[in-house]
C-alpha cells in the first residue's frame, strides 16, 4: 500500500500577498515549500523549500531550484517555467508539484477573503483574469457570464457552510 499526503495552508499577509505553505509527504519523503504570491501583480515574491526527509542526500540540492520562481508572473507560462526550472535534471519533481498547486490554493483563499486594500472593481478584474485562465478546464468558469454569477454563487456557498456549522 502507498499513501501520500499533500497539504496546503494559505495566509494573507497584508502588504505582501498570499503565503502558501505546502507539504508533500509519503513514507520516504517529507518536503515543504513556502511561496508568497503578490496578489496585485501575480508575481512570486518569495519561494523556499525544505527537505525534512528524502531518500537521497542529493535531494537537498534539488529543492533549491524553487528559488527560480522568485519574480515569475503567475499566468501564461507559469507551469512551463515550473517544469523547465524546477522539475528538471537539477530540481525536484515533488517541489514542482507543490509549486503548481500552491497557485490554486492561493486562488481558493482569495475567493474566500477579499483583502481590504482591494475595491470591488479591482477584485472583479482579478477574477476576470482567472475566469479566462480556467475557462477551458473548469465547467463552472466555462459557463457564459460565469464572472457575473461568481459573486452571488460564492456567497451562497459560504453562507451554507456558516449556517450548517
Amino acid at each position: 500500500m502507498y499513501e501520500k499526503l499533500e497539504r496546503y495552508e494559505v495566509n494573507f499577509i497584508p502588504g505582501k500577498g498570499y503565503e502558501v505553505q505546502g507539504q508533500w509527504k509519503d513514507d520516504i519523503h517529507d518536503i515543504r515549500t513556502r511561496i508568497v504570491f503578490d496578489y496585485l501583480t501575480y508575481k512570486v515574491r518569495e519561494a523556499e523549500a525544505e527537505v525534512v526527509s528524502a531518500p537521497f542526500d542529493i535531494c537537498q540540492e534539488g529543492v533549491k531550484a524553487i528559488k527560480e520562481l522568485v519574480g515569475v508572473n503567475v499566468g501564461g507560462g507559469y507551469m512551463k517555467t515550473i517544469r523547465e526550472k524546477i522539475m528538471s535534471q537539477s530540481g525536484c519533481m515533488h517541489v514542482g508539484e507543490l509549486a503548481e498547486y500552491s497557485v490554486t490554493a492561493a486562488l481558493n483563499c482569495a475567493a474566500r477573503e477579499i483583502p481590504d486594500s482591494l475595491d470591488a472593481e479591482e477584485y472583479n478584474q482579478r477574477w476576470a483574469f482567472w475566469q479566462h485562465a480556467y475557462k477551458d478546464c473548469c465547467i463552472y468558469f466555462s459557463q457564459e457570464n460565469a464572472l457575473d454569477k461568481f459573486q452571488n454563487d460564492i456567497q451562497k456557498v459560504f453562507q451554507g457552510k456558516i449556517e450548517g456549522a
